[in-house]
């Protein structure tokens, strides 16, 4: 049932050429990516993921609670519901933080919002790697070792591929 309610709601965002400004959000808000292997890990299952549903990572970043990420889907198919049910579901079995044996790891929703073009996304690419200097994690973007702005800013490339733009 969750599948389609997903299908239902993205349906509009699934175009060729379309890019997705997409983050999800840990059910228990706070630390819960804290540990470098757990963050490692929930990266390269994204990473897998995004390269089995042939998605383009244009940026993002993994913050204690949350992900962002933007995706460019060639492909005219539902694809983002999918790779992100599936990653969810991974991750949640296999890079669950021992501080929560009990807890669901991710809210079952996520936010899936239309980038309209280049300008939007460099905008969007700002916003997602000062994340980590708003939480007060680091004090420059490229240095925060979970998000794409070593690949723009330094051209270090993180845990997941990205398509510069």
């Amino acid at each position: 049932m969750l599948i389609i309610q997903m299908l239902q709601r993205h349906n509009l965002l699934a175009f060729a050429g379309s890019i997705h400004f997409v983050t999800t959000t840990t059910q228990i808000r706070g630390d819960v990516f804290t540990d470098d292997r757990i963050c490692r890990e929930v990266l390269e299952l994204f990473e897998w993921y995004r390269n089995k549903f042939s998605v383009d990572c244009l940026g993002y970043v993994l913050m204690p609670d949350h992900l962002h990420a933007i995706l460019h889907q060639e492909q005219a198919e539902i694809v983002i519901p999918p790779l992100m049910q599936s990653f969810k579901k991974l991750t949640s079995r296999r890079c669950r933080p021992v501080r929560f044996p009990a807890a669901t790891l991710w809210h079952s929703r996520y936010d899936d919002v239309p980038v309209p073009g280049t300008e939007a996304v460099r905008t969007k690419l700002e916003y997602i790697h000062a994340n980590p200097i708003r939480r007060g994690l680091v004090e420059r973007a490229e240095d925060y070792p979970w998000s794409s702005a070593r690949d723009y800013f330094d051209w270090t490339a993180g845990v997941v591929r990205i398509t510069r733009v």
